[in-house]
């Protein structure tokens, strides 16, 4: 969930955007002046601040100043009633990512400013993350005499794919929200399926289970825009682009031995129960139990998810394609699990 703060001295303002964002899901925060502000953002480095120019204590340039000189990975959008060059060009070059002039269209903000500013967080992300795996890497022929070292380095690391995996479906509407629904939904079946005896789930099992729904599609990272987003059918190509990212995944949690399980469970989360899935063509009960749970999760929010090219399913309608495709795309049990979770409603609507 991408943090905001909203800095302006006009308590009206403030409200409004607060009440707007906290709509849309986002976590929101905010201040008065420009001296709370950089106090906020150095106590929770929140993801974008929306900073007014004008205020009494320190105005907004000031403010914008004081955070540059300890963060440059927060995204700045300067907001005034008075458009002036001089200002506009001044707030530029202390490093604001836009600026925009009330009274504005709120809409506005959230289709074009934000999802603008998403992607650029998406890339500083990804150049962060290259680095990191790089750093891993070369400390790895090192780790008996580093070992204490390298143990904050993975720590920093596991953090930054949990960033890039929110920054990842923050860049694009369709996809927001998708790996938390998915570590819900799969959840709600793992523990449907160990109430009714099918197999053994207990708090080791979930905690697994969370991670690798929340990290499920990080290869995607791998994928061009321009594929994840085509509003018509995929050519041969370009689907091919889109069966790598299991793979692509492990590759970027490779260096965290310690999840190793996990990366199996990642790598296989689009295998078919009748074999016939990728990336290795594993079927029926040689694929991890997580990863088939993970399917029907991820399918599940897929069809009741709008996309470029399609609206979302009815869940009624998506739970009757999942029972039609038992021991063929998915495992009946996870399915069956799910059917019966929907119906006591564990599953909100």
């Amino acid at each position: 969930m991408l943090k905001l703060l909203i800095v302006d001295d006009e308590p009206e303002i403030r409200e409004l955007l607060e009440t707007f964002f906290r709509r849309k899901d986002y976590e929101v925060i905010t201040a008065e002046n420009g001296k709370e502000a950089v106090e906020i953002v150095k106590a929770q480095r929140p993801h974008i601040v929306f900073l007014d120019v004008r205020m009494p204590v320190m105005d907004g340039l000031a403010a914008l100043r004081q955070i540059r000189a300890f963060d440059q990975s927060v995204k700045v959008i300067m907001i005034t009633a008075f458009e002036d060059e001089a200002t506009v060009r001044q707030a530029k070059e202390l490093g604001s990512v836009d600026y925009i002039r009330k009274p504005f269209n709120l809409e506005y903000l959230e289709r074009t400013v934000i999802q603008k500013v998403s992607t650029t967080l998406f890339e500083d992300l990804r150049r962060e993350i290259n680095e990191k795996n790089d750093l891993i890497h070369k400390l790895a022929f090192e780790v008996e005499r580093v070992n204490t070292l390298n143990k904050k380095l993975k720590t920093n690391f596991y953090q930054t794919i949990l960033s890039l995996a929110m920054a990842l479906e923050a860049r694009d509407r369709y996809t927001h929200g998708h790996s938390e629904r998915v570590d819900m939904y799969s959840k709600v079946i793992a523990e449907e399926m160990g109430q009714a005896g099918v197999v053994k789930v207990d708090d080791v099992f979930l905690e697994n289970l969370h991670l690798e729904s929340r990290l499920h599609d990080i290869g995607k990272i791998a994928v061009p825009d321009a594929v994840l987003n085509k509003a018509g059918r995929l050519t041969e190509e370009e689907f091919t682009m889109i069966k790598v990212h299991p793979v692509k995944s492990a590759h970027i949690l490779a260096p965290l031995e310690d999840l190793k399980d996990n990366i199996e469970v990642i790598r296989h989360h689009h295998e078919r129960f009748d074999g016939k899935g990728y990336p290795t063509g594993l079927s029926g009960e040689s694929i991890p139990l997580r990863a088939r749970i993970i399917a029907v999760a991820d399918a599940f929010d897929a069809m009741t998810s709008d996309r470029p090219y399609r609206k979302a399913m009815a869940f009624g309608e998506a739970f009757a394609e999942l029972q039609r495709n038992k021991n063929t795309q998915f495992d009946a049990r996870a399915v069956d699990a799910f059917v019966s979770a929907h119906k006591k409603q564990k599953i909100p609507n």
